[in-house]
């Protein structure tokens, strides 16, 4: 049994896709269903990530229909561009509240639940940018740093207790709220230059990472972060 957060769309959703095509029952939530196609099956509960009280009825409500919790995969998270000068306090704080804070929380109260089971797998989805900088990402860099290392903590809080925390950090991927910056042919050579496999990544690529790290086959693989990222970090 398996949660995907923000798994409505984007890489969330070829998550869930994914997680789904391997046998797992698949609980989606976002803020909206994003028109979410109704042929996949996926139960879908409505959640806010920064609302706790919409974390501890969304994770009730899936232990009491289920009886357990196998696979969290926290993948809801916020970016946005622009100058470290020009970010406002309310932008800097919506991005740590939205990708920390609530991976964070959904991580605590999931975490219960693997306890009493003595086993799950948790799965973060960070950023190549959690591991450099670029500019006018301030916020959205310092929040996948901290997701990263917040993956390292809990795999060290739990590794006794048969729960394994990971997490998967791609680069550049078309989704619905980065295609028009992917597509824009100035930056295309960027992209080429940057991406040693020549192209940057599809919501799909980041399938197989979660896959295994959610498998029995990733037992004694806890507190890593796995770059997905066409060789970028490589260079």
């Amino acid at each position: 049994m398996a949660i995907v957060t923000g798994g409505a769309r984007g890489i969330g959703s070829a998550i869930a896709n994914g997680l789904k095509e391997h046998g797992a029952e698949v609980v989606v939530t976002d803020v909206a269903d994003h028109g979410l196609p109704k042929e996949k099956n996926f139960r879908f509960i409505r959640c806010d990530n920064r609302q706790l009280n919409d974390i501890v009825r969304m994770v009730k409500e899936v232990d009491g229909r289920f009886g357990r919790i196998d696979i969290l995969v926290n993948n809801a998270g916020i970016f946005f561009r622009k100058a470290a000068v020009e970010t406002e306090l309310e932008e800097w704080e919506e991005v740590f509240r939205v990708n920390v804070t609530g991976t964070f929380l959904v991580s605590r109260e999931v975490g219960k639940i693997m306890l009493r089971q003595k086993k799950g797998r948790i799965i973060n989805i960070g950023s190549n940018y959690g591991s450099v900088g670029d500019v006018c990402f301030s916020a959205y860099c310092s929040s996948k740093a901290a997701i990263i290392n917040l993956t390292r903590v809990l795999a060290l809080e739990w590794a006794k207790d048969g729960i394994r925390v990971n997490s998967v950090s791609p680069a550049a991927t078309r989704t619905e709220m980065t295609k028009a910056r992917l597509a824009d042919p100035s930056l295309q050579s960027h992209y080429q230059f940057n991406f040693p496999v020549g192209r940057v990544l599809e919501t799909e690529d980041l399938v197989g990472a979660v896959i295994f790290l959610a498998s029995d086959a990733a037992e004694m693989v806890t507190g890593h972060n796995l770059n997905v990222d066409g060789g970028y970090l490589a260079k």
